[in-house]
């Protein structure tokens, strides 16, 4: 098995084993509280690797130089998933052909936003931060992130989720690469599928 396959191999284990868990939970008609943490946590992972392993990818297929794969790859994977994102949008070149397309662009460009909105509930989660309930002998209080664990946030969640991995799409329809159209349909299948979620519009 060569280096690249292997590589592939456990990024898609990471995406599917979370989109599976993702998609059974949410199946589910009464949500407890742990089963949306673990669906946030859950969605946040697919993104978070499926968009590394995108630009992992995307990146082998365009460097002509003759550098070590893995060198790429570590220099690669050492930069954030969002700034990756963020280089991606202002520094590609993309063949929009009409003022239709140039508007579905300017669109698009909020998933940067998106994508830090979405990061901030998993980073409360996965860095301890309290989920907890005071009774101060009359009411209860309850923290801040503890409030964020509702059906509502859940399906707000879901929609950014969807919204940046739609605009992600579109951006890669329209970059110009050596990836032909096929292998750009590849590249959304693998990386960039939302349709283990429900549609929520």
């Amino acid at each position: 098995m060569n280096e690249e396959i292997s590589m592939r191999t456990e990024s898609g284990y990471l995406i599917s084993s979370n989109k599976e868990r993702c998609s059974i939970l949410i199946r589910d008609s009464d949500l407890s509280a742990n089963d949306m943490i673990d669906i946030f946590i859950s969605l946040h992972l697919v993104l978070e690797v499926s968009l590394n392993a995108f630009f992992r990818n995307l990146s082998l297929l365009s460097i002509k130089k003759d550098v070590d794969t893995f060198e790429i790859i570590k220099n690669v994977d050492s930069v954030n998933f969002i700034d990756k994102t963020i280089m991606f949008i202002y520094n590609s070149k993309f063949n929009f052909t009409s003022e239709e397309e140039l508007r579905e662009a300017t669109r698009y460009h909020s998933i940067i936003g998106n994508l830090k909105d979405f990061s901030a509930m998993r980073n409360q989660l996965l860095h301890g931060h309290a989920i907890s309930t005071v009774f101060d002998g009359r009411t209860n209080r309850h923290s801040r992130l503890k409030q964020n664990i509702n059906l509502e946030n859940l399906k707000r969640h879901i929609l950014n989720f969807q919204f940046i991995f739609e605009g992600m799409r579109f951006y890669l329809d329209k970059l110009d690469s050596p990836l032909t159209a096929s292998g750009k349909e590849n590249f959304k299948e693998t990386y960039l599928n939302d349709t283990f979620l429900p549609r929520l519009r």
